[in-house]
């Protein structure tokens, strides 16, 4: 069984669509420890929250071990789909300053785990020096860069390029993002996906993925020396898009703990992906509803 740890802030979001109005527990660490522990993984949680906000908590499977650091008050995002469209969704949000500092994982048993996914929602959550000493123990990192390039105006969330990006990316060997960070990163939005993965890889991570929505994801492998396309597959329904991307992240390193394929490990986060998107909250499926949508939808691959 993969031993995994995830680390960000725990959110209360508000999920707008289509008239509709909805509240709950946000943030990558709760949409992948749902998708880690629908897969039989053992799993870690190293969490930010506020005090007043504990019953969020309770949204976590019973057997994610769970590891809260407390703050004054928990991040909160307003999610507004306006269409369809996934890929279309404005952000407003109050987030508040709750670094993950060295001194919070002083007790992590970093021999045990076989993988970390750090998944910053702002520049402050994950301080390069945490970062970086993560990236020392000699586990695997995969790093969902979004936070990262994520600033307020207004209440109203803005991508701007991340500085220093380079000394960020020496830490990571697996790089997540989608197309419109992938052009926000660098400064550079006239570079093609393929281009914009080869530089970002040239930098520390040995894969970079760039998700695409409903027109899928790129993996790139220096190892392999390859880029993969990777498709999505068509879901039931649309039911609700937040949290896809920290899901297919989650799926492409469980994926990574069975098998050295990139573009394997692509298409299992792409089909956990689409699952997903099928209903509320986190991944609700198991190993047989993935196989039994890869069969049906086997002509795309």
């Amino acid at each position: 069984m993969a031993k995994f740890l995830i680390i960000g802030p725990v959110t209360r979001d508000t999920i707008l669509k289509s008239g509709s109005k909805c509240k709950g527990i946000g943030g990558p660490v709760y949409y992948q420890a749902g998708v880690l522990s629908a897969l039989k993984s053992d799993v870690t949680a190293l969490v930010t929250v506020g005090k007043d906000d504990i019953n969020l908590l309770d949204y976590f499977s019973q057997d994610i071990n769970l590891n809260p650091i407390w703050g004054e008050e928990t991040t909160q995002f307003e999610n507004f789909y306006p269409d369809e469209d996934p890929n279309h969704r404005l952000q407003r949000a109050c987030i508040p300053s709750n670094p993950i500092e060295i001194s919070h994982l002083s007790s992590v048993d970093w021999d045990k785990f076989d993988a970390v996914l750090v998944s910053p929602l702002s520049p402050h959550d994950v301080p390069f020096e945490t970062l970086k000493y993560i990236s020392d123990q000699e586990v695997p990192v995969y790093l969902g860069v979004q936070g990262y390039l994520r600033h307020l105006k207004d209440q109203t969330v803005v991508l701007k390029p991340l500085k220093d990006y380079k000394k960020f990316l020496s830490c990571v060997d697996f790089l997540f993002l989608d197309e419109v960070e992938a052009g926000v990163i660098i400064g550079d939005l006239s570079l093609s996906l393929d281009e914009i993965s080869r530089k970002l890889s040239l930098l520390g991570p040995d894969e970079v993925i760039i998700t695409r929505g409903d027109r899928g994801s790129i993996v790139y492998s220096s190892g392999h020396d390859d880029t993969y396309q990777i498709p999505a597959f068509p879901s039931k329904e649309r039911v609700d898009p937040t949290g896809l991307g920290d899901s297919y992240l989650a799926a492409y390193a469980f994926r990574g703990q069975e098998v050295s394929d990139p573009q394997e490990c692509g298409i299992f986060a792409s089909l956990v992906s689409s699952l997903k998107l099928e209903n509320k909250g986190a991944f609700q499926g198991n190993r047989k509803s993935i196989e039994n949508k890869r069969l049906e939808f086997k002509y795309l691959i």
